[in-house]
Formats: structure tokens, sequence, C-alpha cells
């Protein structure tokens, strides 16, 4: 028996038996495997495929993995690079086909909604699984409801765009959430305002967290209480972090500048404490972002330490910062705020419906949306107010030993054995 899972997750085949992917999520697989016994002997990926020259500018961050010891089976799906035409003449008649042929062989099939609607990809796993009469497990990672509006105000979509997404894209993506929400076993949705409007009045509907770190990531009891004792000591720098792709939406640019006005401000008012921003990760925008930091001449006050591999050592690289910043500039669902969480790394972050959402628990700051100025008030607030701090880095702690990725999956495996029983 297979449970298949169809991503939209690249990854590499590295030869026969090898496959690489994202750290976090090959960590997810692992915690995975074990509790899918009932429905299955193996987990089938069907996913894109990243291409060579992708592969080996991620290698140092990608995880891999020995499918044959793991009890998986990768099947590559299109490349990620192939454009909608290309996707749309392909499908009929050999896209669709092969997702057809992999829901065949599956127990359950494992899947979410297509967010690009016309790289209809995923959400046709869930379509022939339903067709086919097999249990069904559909995932939703983000709200899209507010993506055209922030793209517009971001001048990243013109307005014929911004229309075309509000009023087409979006309710198209909202109808795959409703045939979910209708006829699949399982529904896991990110976000509980997506649950209230989508699965309301039905048990099968639930929020969830993708969290990925282990108990053992956890900051221990000794190393919290050093860094509680620490706030009531005399600071000389304000340690900022960033953790991540380094990629536009992110916003790293607006962190930048809140760093910049942060240093500003300390050395108007007379302070002799200094400030920095380090900026952990890769991606495509990372050439930009340095030229940026050249040119404003903020070599001091940004570092780019690249990416580190998900584990002990970045865990343990976190703890020694005192906020993380998130900026996005588009909804955003990270398992980084999780992974800061457990480090006792309070977080400042733009506004965004996610991060108020997650404000609830005390471990995060919102400022108003696209406002670095908004952000680099709320940094000196919170430098100078130890007695606001304290509580965050606890709530953090807190957080994080009841959320780790093993108690979300065996919340999920509690739900998948209730749902998929019926």
């Amino acid at each position: 028996m297979n449970y298949v899972m169809v991503l939209l997750v690249p990854f590499y085949r590295v030869d026969e038996n090898i496959i690489a992917c994202e750290g976090a999520f090959a960590a997810h697989l692992n915690e995975l495997l074990p509790r899918i016994a009932d429905w299955g002997d193996r987990i089938v990926i069907h996913s894109p495929s990243m291409s060579s020259e992708t592969y080996r500018a991620n290698k140092h961050h990608l995880a891999h993995i020995d499918c044959r010891k793991e009890s998986i089976e990768y099947i590559h799906g299109p490349s990620l690079e192939l454009s909608r035409i290309q996707f749309l003449l392909r499908s009929p008649f050999s896209i669709w086909p092969a997702i057809w042929k992999v829901v065949r062989t599956a127990n359950v099939v494992h899947a979410s909604a297509s967010k690009d609607i016309l790289k209809l990809f995923t959400i046709m796993s869930i379509v022939f699984a339903v067709i086919q009469g097999k249990k069904t497990i559909f995932v939703m990672d983000i709200d899209h409801r507010s993506s055209a509006k922030m793209s517009y105000k971001t001048g990243k979509f013109s307005r014929k765009s911004y229309l075309l997404s509000q009023y087409v894209y979006n309710p198209l993506i909202s109808l795959q959430i409703r045939f979910a929400s209708r006829f699949c076993n399982l529904v896991m949705l990110k976000g509980q305002a997506l649950v209230d409007d989508y699965g309301k009045g039905r048990a099968h509907v639930k929020n969830f967290y993708n969290t990925a770190h282990d108990l053992s990531f956890v900051i221990s009891e000794a190393n919290l209480a050093k860094k509680i004792t620490a706030l009531d000591l005399p600071k000389k720098e304000i340690k900022l972090v960033y953790f991540g792709r380094v990629v536009e939406y992110k916003g790293i640019p607006d962190m930048i500048q809140a760093t910049k006005m942060v240093a500003e401000r300390l050395k108007n008012s007379g302070s002799k404490q200094d400030v920095s921003l380090t900026i952990i990760g890769a991606g495509t925008q990372e050439t930009e972002l340095k030229e940026l930091v050249d040119q404003q001449q903020l070599q001091h006050l940004v570092i780019f330490k690249g990416a580190i591999s998900y584990g002990e050592k970045l865990f343990d690289c976190l703890a020694g910062y005192d906020f993380l910043l998130a900026a996005p500039h588009s909804e955003d669902t990270p398992r980084s705020v999780f992974d800061a969480m457990a480090c006792g790394l309070p977080m400042i972050a733009y506004d965004t419906y996610y991060y108020k959402d997650l404000s609830t628990t005390g471990t995060v700051k919102t400022v108003p949306w696209l406002s670095p100025d908004a952000m680099a008030c709320a940094i000196i607030e919170l430098a100078n107010n130890p007695s606001e701090v304290k509580p965050m880095i606890l709530a953090c702690r807190e957080f994080a030993l009841n959320n780790t990725q093993k108690t979300w999956m065996d919340k999920r495996l509690a739900w998948t054995k209730e749902f998929l029983s019926k």
C-alpha cells in the first residue's frame, strides 16, 4: 500500500537511491513515515523536480534522503521551470495521466490546492483520488485571499493583474478549498480564519501548525535562565536576525531599513548601544541585498552569514540573538517562527494575518505592514523594556515545548485515524 504525497516541494534525484529536498521537509518525512503503517508500507512522493543548477546552488543546505533505507519512492513531476503555456499544453497528455497513474497505486492521497490555477498539479491528485474512491488528506498552508491586495500595494501587481487575481484566481483557489472541505476525509488549514470560513460546522476541517523542531532543540531551562538574567544587564548591542530564504517577498530590505533607523536613533539619543542584523540563508535576492548594503555603507550593521543546515548548529546560532524580524510583503507562514520560539527568540513582525494570529501566544509583537519605521520603534521599545521581553521569552519556550513536530504529527495521526476510518 502506498501513502501518496503530491507536492509542490521540489526534489532532486542525486542518484538511483538518493534524493534531495529542503531540510525541514526531510525532517517532516522522517517523523511521518513511522505513523503511516495503517495506510501504507511506503511514502510515494510525486513532485516537481529542481534543475541541476538549482541543486548545485542550494546543495549546502538541502537534506539528502536514502529512498531504499527510508521506504520512500520519488516520482518526478514537471520541472519547476516549466512555463504556464508549456504546462497547459502538456497537462492532458502527460502531466495529468501521470498523476492519475500515481493515484491509482495509493491507499491514501495527501495533497494541497494548486495556487497557480494555470498549473493545476496538486489539486488534480485530490480530484482523481475522489473519483477513484481513495482516502484523501488535503492541506492548505496559507490564506490566499489577501495576496492580490498586498501585491498591488507593493507594486508587484498592476491594476489589471490585481483585478484578475482578486476576481478570477482567488475565487478559483477558494473553489478548490470548498471542494476539499466537501469531499476529502481530512482537511488541515493553516490559520483559524480559513477554518472558520471554509470548515464551519465540519469536524474534519482542522487548524494546524506546521512545526519542524524537535524537543531536543528547545532551549534548556538553564540557558533560558541565563537569557532572562542577561536582560537586566547593560547591553552593548541589540542583535537582530532573519533566517530563511533570501527572496523578494520576505521583505528583507525593510528589515535592513529598520535596522538603519535604529542605529541612527540610538546615535542621536546619545546611546552607547549598537545594533546589528544578521541574515542567515540563501536565495535569489542575496546578491541584490549585498549590493544594497554596500551602496548604503551599512556593512557594519548587516551581516550575511549564508545558509546553515537545519539542525543543532542552526539552533545554537539562533540562541545568541535578541529578536527575530519578519517583514513579509505577502502572506507567509514560515516554519522559522517556531524554530525561533524554540530558541527563546521573540519576534517583531508585520501584522499579516498569520503573525496577528501568533501574537495571541505572547511571542510576537506586530507592527503595521510595510512600515520599517514602526519596526524600528518596536525594536527600540523592546530593547529598553526587559519587563516586556521576559514574558515573551518564557512564552516562546512554553509554546515550543507544547508544539514540537512530534506533537503535531501525533495530532495529525489522531485526526487521520478518526476521519479516514469513516
